[in-house]
């Protein structure tokens, strides 16, 4: 579909060129003055009477505190719950936080509404899930992609894992409240999307060399919305309500894409993995939590790296890569370089690895058999990368963190997430395609040597 806006998949069912029938239950979306005034005439509509809010102690100041008093005047009977935020860093997505959601949970209540962005989202969305119940979410900052997706990114047993979660029949945003977010949350926002460059290549590289299912609408959407936040970046920084308008609708279309894909593949490559692992060792340290998507944007600079490498690289000797498979995989080795790195998680990794198979010999010859045959084919999707000084440059103009140590993150944790931050997932990025050239070592010190000083 040419020029895909919101409303082409508002509540949509269609069967695709990719063989696939996508649906979305996403099917309200209220971006305009005074949205949160609407809320009870729209749970009207949809026939729900008894919301559990959940919200946070920031959110609730800035939007619960109306969403509450909506209701009262429409005489709409509901149970909040506010979820106490830390003294310093963020709140977690975690199964403490799920806990308490689920301790106050009104049992009566027939739909879950989310006031917040973020963590409250996630906890919400999969809160909905498993009670079977359906979800709504008002929004209060532009930050993170997973707006209307049926997924949740969640700590569990200290691993950041992707969970089913229940999609948003509506979300309600006021452009005030969005454009009002902190400058650090709109550019998180902006970052996040940015960093679709590298997940769409890393996604098209997979189908080349795995098969994995591939969708042209689907990557469409997303590109459309990665090319309408590039072109407005630069009002973000003085929170521009068109710019700001923009963000959060090139988030929604992100959002969309996950659902139409059934999972987050459109959305999260590689770049998510640095995310990922850095959020674990900052749990791990005890360190306050830096927005998702500020580690996203860090994280697409290096890996964009990765594939502009890869676009000048000759072909590799594939026979001399074979002769050296015996040398790379010792399975003691590789799970002590998994319990110094993953320390508390180490085990759900060692064990993903037993289940995925990464990096067992048989599929790496295959890949590599895959990759000799079709290596300008690859050549070429790489060369189509955006180069990662521009995007550099990007973040930098608004005022966003672009290199590990904006944030405080170390270079001994730079150097291991992009080592060994592939072993997260189950999902076949760059950084599996330079483990299995016997080139990632070799790149994660080049990397770390360049952007961490």
């Amino acid at each position: 579909m040419q020029n895909p806006s919101i409303e082409s998949y508002l509540n949509c069912n269609f069967t695709c060129q990719c063989g696939r029938t996508h649906k979305s239950l996403f099917a309200h979306y209220i971006f305009e003055p005074g949205a949160i005034e609407r809320l009870p005439a729209l749970l009207g509509q949809l026939g729900y009477t008894r919301p559990y809010l959940i919200s946070d102690t920031h959110t609730y100041s800035i939007a619960g505190i109306r969403v509450e008093e909506a209701l009262d005047k429409a005489g709409i009977p509901f149970a909040s719950h506010v979820l106490k935020s830390p003294e310093k860093g963020d709140l977690a997505a975690d199964e403490h936080a799920l806990g308490s959601v689920a301790m106050a949970d009104d049992r009566d209540a027939d739909i879950v509404i989310s006031i917040g962005t973020g963590t409250i989202n996630d906890i919400g969305r999969y809160f909905s899930y498993i009670t079977g119940r359906p979800f709504l979410l008002v929004a209060t900052a532009p930050s993170m992609d997973g707006l209307v997706s049926g997924v949740a990114p969640l700590i569990f047993r200290n691993m950041k894992v992707t969970y089913p979660a229940q999609e948003p029949l509506a979300l309600i945003c006021e452009p005030e409240i969005m454009a009002g977010a902190p400058l650090k949350m709109l550019a998180a926002g902006a970052a996040d999307i940015l960093g679709k460059y590298n997940c769409l290549l890393d996604w098209k590289l997979s189908h080349i060399i795995n098969d994995e299912y591939y969708c042209d609408t689907i990557a469409d959407i997303m590109r459309t919305a990665v090319d309408r936040t590039m072109e407005s970046t630069s009002g973000l920084a003085a929170h521009d309500g068109k710019a700001v308008s923009v963000l959060a609708e090139a988030l929604v279309l992100s959002g969309i894409a996950m659902d139409f894909s059934g999972n987050s593949r459109p959305a999260s490559g590689a770049e998510h993995h640095q995310s990922h692992y850095w959020e674990m060792q900052f749990l791990f340290d005890g360190i306050p939590a830096v927005l998702h998507g500020t580690k996203v944007g860090i994280g697409t600079v290096l890996m964009l790296e990765l594939y502009n490498t890869l676009a000048e690289m000759e072909k590799p000797d594939f026979a001399a890569i074979r002769e050296r498979i015996g040398d790379r995989l010792s399975g003691k080795a590789w799970e002590e370089e998994m319990r110094r790195c993953y320390r508390q998680g180490a085990e759900e990794v060692i064990a993903l690895e037993k289940k995925a198979g990464k990096n067992n010999p048989d599929g790496l010859l295959r890949r590599l058999a895959v990759m000799e045959e079709r290596w300008e084919e690859i050549r070429e999707l790489a060369k189509t990368a955006p180069k990662a000084a521009e995007i550099y440059q990007v973040l930098e103009e608004m005022g966003a963190a672009k290199v590990p140590a904006d944030v405080g993150i170390p270079r001994q944790y730079v150097y291991d997430s992009i080592r060994y931050g592939k072993e997260l997932r189950d999902r076949y990025t760059i950084l599996q395609l330079m483990w299995d050239i016997d080139r990632l070592e070799e790149e994660a010190g080049r990397l770390v040597e360049k952007y961490c000083g």
